[in-house]
């Protein structure tokens, strides 16, 4: 999931695009039949630049199923990223506070009272599109 960037290794602070991965999306399934699909999908078919998967803490820390530099959050990384595909994130306080202004926000979730999927009541920015349904399905 690693690209290097300039002799290093990405990392998620720097990315542009971010697939991040919530509790709900199902586990390691998630991660392997819906994000890194959807990774691939923007970095090599569509060319996008800097594609990276990051995910709650939920999904790092509880399950274990991605590293710690890949949690987005008080005990993560503060990301600034253009656009997000939330997956089955349902947008704790102690997640959304560290995603910058400039992110597009694209929610998919189950929940349409996810606070995530409200965040546009709240603030301004980020800019959050709520699709509401079930993430295997809408994705």
């Amino acid at each position: 999931l690693m690209r290097e960037l300039g002799g290093g290794e990405a990392t998620l602070e720097d990315a542009e695009y971010i697939i991040d991965v919530g509790y709900g999306s199902g586990g390691r399934e998630g991660i392997d039949e819906l994000a890194e699909p959807l990774r691939v999908l923007l970095a090599e078919e569509l060319g996008l630049p800097n594609v990276m998967i990051g995910a709650t803490r939920k999904v790092t820390q509880d399950l274990e199923l991605l590293p710690m530099d890949r949690q987005i959050g008080q005990t993560g990384v503060s990301v600034n990223p253009k656009l997000i595909i939330a997956l089955a994130v349902s947008g704790a306080p102690q997640h959304i506070d560290y995603i910058g202004e400039r992110a597009v926000i694209l929610s998919f979730n189950i929940d349409p009272e996810a606070p995530l999927m409200l965040l546009e009541q709240q603030r301004p920015k980020p800019v959050v599109h709520p699709i509401q349904g079930d993430v295997w399905q809408t994705v």
